[in-house]
């Protein structure tokens, strides 16, 4: 619920800031760049180091670009909404990554065990 809350409040946000001056950011990068940042998070991605580091540099890139929007630069600022779905679309990846691992990891355990269990076994 604290996530959804914190969604929408920075939608506001973003939508105070569209509607002051300077120039126009692209609806679409916006809303692919969110997306991307709201996906990862969903997976995790704030529990893994290398993700959270990729998160957040997503982040930082779209506050930067709804700055740089703001005073005038819209092709710098699409650039980094480029970006910053690029990181987002990473922190993603690496978080699913280090989930995989992690199972695989303790799917060879288990192997190891049910090994040792079966040679232990007159």
């Amino acid at each position: 619920m604290q996530q959804f809350i914190r969604r929408v409040s920075l939608l506001g946000a973003s939508l105070a800031l569209f509607a002051c001056g300077g120039a126009q950011l692209n609806q679409a990068k916006v809303s692919e760049a969110q997306s991307s940042v709201s996906a990862a998070e969903a997976v995790g991605a704030n529990n893994q180091p290398k993700a959270a580091l990729h998160l957040q540099l997503a982040k930082d890139e779209m506050a930067e670009a709804r700055r740089l929007a703001a005073d005038g630069d819209g092709e710098n600022a699409a650039l980094l909404l480029d970006r910053a779905r690029a990181d987002a679309e990473l922190s993603m990846q690496l978080a699913r990554t280090e989930q995989e691992q992690q199972k695989a990891r303790q799917a060879w355990q288990k192997i190891q065990e049910l090994d040792k269990e079966q040679k232990a076994a007159p």
